[in-house]
């Protein structure tokens, strides 16, 4: 009887313990977001109660299944998942967005942040703090992909190490534009927040394909947070700034939907309907995260809880939904197989090229 069975066996049952913990914590803080939007101080009061509640919970099983996940007897089981956790996107779409990253490097007026201000008090006072929390998050902390098994993605071909550091750098970038716009409103740059530190949890314990997956959501939800600031924000440099960030939004957006779509074509994926389920309830999750903190921001500037989600889901609709999208999926299903995995060819990387420089004008286009 081969020896390692019952542990095995055990460790079985301590992930399914673990996968259950994170989802009851993971349900206990998206139903907390329910009474921390609410405007009755008791209503709040109890779900920060739940969301730190649910936090633990779930940090809890997320940590119990990294550390299983990275036990040795587990080696034989993750090695697949290892390996699709280090494929990052086709060759020639690596070489589109490393171009795309040095070209947008160009044309980028900095904002006239000696102009006189034209935001009342009671716009600015919510307005700075939210702009802390923003350039600490956005380049301001570890610019970098942290997940434990991130060196594996970086190392997975030629131009992957360039691409991440150049998306990363256009992060830091952000922060140095956010640092000037709160030095401008009186601010101070913070080293630290409670949801900045969930934040780097998640991404750096739940591996580097759950931290991807954060971080386009991220993308997507900040979107609307700085297209809301824009919109509303009545201060030259304020939209100035909102403008060259959503510039590079559009980019990283669209660069995840060509990263995503490659490892569908590549067979290294899903993308079907629980996937879209899935992605549209985190991305709502993270979404109501960014109102909980900044709403007292978008409200003094003009914006409304209808609007921000009615933008977050139009954004999120655009990420999966796209004919792009679509078609390279049906292209990768029509691609000789090789052990039931579709071997990209050099059409179907044309087409994901062709769908990211669309994603960019859609993006652009809205922004």
């Amino acid at each position: 009887m081969d020896i390692t069975q019952p542990i095995l066996t055990a460790r079985k049952a301590a992930l399914a313990v673990a996968v259950i913990t994170f989802g009851v914590g993971a349900t206990g803080m998206g139903m907390s977001f329910l009474f921390l939007a609410s405007t009755h101080h008791l209503d709040v009061i109890a779900g920060a109660a739940g969301f730190v509640g649910g936090s633990v919970l779930a940090a809890a099983g997320l940590l119990a299944g990294a550390v299983l996940s990275r036990s040795p007897l587990a080696g034989a089981n993750i090695s697949g998942e290892l390996r699709r956790a280090s494929a990052f996107a086709p060759p020639r779409v690596v070489d589109h967005w490393l171009a795309h990253f040095r070209r947008n490097r160009q044309h980028r007026p900095e904002p006239a942040w000696d102009a006189p201000v034209t935001l009342a008090p009671d716009v600015m006072r919510p307005l700075v703090k939210s702009l802390e929390q923003f350039q600490l998050g956005d380049g301001g902390g570890p610019a970098c992909l942290i997940a434990w098994n991130a060196e594996r993605l970086r190392a997975s071909g030629v131009g992957t190490r360039a691409l991440v550091d150049l998306w990363f750098a256009e992060e830091r970038e952000h922060a140095r534009l956010l640092g000037a716009a709160v030095a401008r409103f009186g601010g101070h740059c913070i080293r630290g927040h409670w949801s900045f530190t969930a934040f780097c949890l998640v991404r750096k314990y739940g591996g580097v394909r759950l931290e991807l997956t954060v971080l386009s959501l991220t993308e997507i939800v900040s979107t609307v947070y700085y297209r809301l600031l824009r919109r509303h924000g009545a201060d030259v440099a304020l939209r100035s700034m909102c403008r060259l960030i959503l510039r590079d939004e559009a980019g990283h957006i669209a660069f995840h939907r060509a990263r995503l779509a490659g490892a569908v074509g590549a067979g290294r994926t899903r993308c079907g309907t629980w996937w879209e389920t899935r992605f549209r309830a985190l991305g709502l999750a993270a979404a109501t995260m960014l109102w909980v903190n900044h709403a007292p921001a978008l409200c003094a500037a003009g914006a409304n809880r209808a609007e921000f989600y009615r933008e977050v889901w139009i954004e999120l609709s655009r990420f999966v939904m796209g004919r792009g999208w679509r078609a390279s999926d049906e292209a990768a299903a029509r691609q000789p197989t090789v052990s039931g995995a579709p071997i990209p060819t050099s059409s179907l990387q044309q087409a994901l090229e062709t769908q990211s420089r669309g994603c960019v004008q859609r993006f652009t286009a809205t922004a």
